[in-house]
């Protein structure tokens, strides 16, 4: 993999070229720390250990590792998890959607379509949310009409007590819709689960100035 350094200030920006369509391989964008770089150029390659979520979302945790153990399960059906993978790497069609952080690195990533589980990031932040995912609309106004019923304020009552187990259920069930939410999808909404980045995978890697 290569390094581009920031140019600067007065020159004219130079766009990164995408590589050459190809029917096996799908660009994707990714936003990764140093130490994620570091541990590319070092061993070829990197994983996600479970440890960093709890360490990035403190106290809510929780809630992101139900989320992220339901997506780890589903998703390793689809494409074989490594044994060193213990979460997924977020990617995505759109570059903006990496989310540039200073000090950083902006990736550009030429992967298999056979290494990465393709979905529509709206439904997965609904996920996030422990939200019901309907097929309408409708369907999941009817279902927060349903939680209001049974006098449950938000959601994340129903993982964060045992008094809701159909209620859970129903819930986690929708999630499944996930799998299939990309058939169709615009790329401005397409995200990706990758179980690693390979040195190979990088087209284009460029440290991000620091503010």
């Amino acid at each position: 993999m290569s390094d581009s350094e920031p140019q600067a200030p007065g020159e004219k920006d130079v766009e990164p070229q995408a590589p050459a369509a190809s029917p096996d391989t799908i660009v994707l964008w990714t936003c990764q720390a140093p130490v994620v770089v570091e541990t590319i150029r070092r061993d070829g390659v990197t994983h996600v250990k479970r440890e960093y979520v709890e360490r990035k979302y403190g106290d809510a945790a929780w809630s992101f590792e139900v989320a992220y153990g339901f997506f780890r399960q589903g998703a390793e059906r689809i494409v074989p998890r490594p044994a060193e993978a213990e979460s997924a790497i977020w990617a995505y069609r759109r570059e903006a959607y990496a989310y540039p952080t200073p000090g950083c690195y902006s990736l550009m990533l030429e992967v298999p379509r056979d290494q990465c589980v393709l979905f529509d990031l709206r439904v997965w932040n609904k996920i996030l949310s422990l939200r019901y995912v309907g097929e309408s609309r409708k369907e999941e106004r009817a279902f927060e009409h349903e939680l209001e019923r049974q006098g449950v304020k938000q959601p994340s009552e129903l993982f964060s007590t045992p008094f809701y187990p159909v209620l859970k259920r129903k819930v986690t069930d929708s999630w499944q819709r996930l799998f299939n939410s990309a058939e169709g999808c615009d790329d401005d909404y397409v995200q990706a689960g990758l179980w690693e980045i390979r040195s190979e995978w990088v087209k284009h890697c460029v440290r991000l100035e620091e503010v």
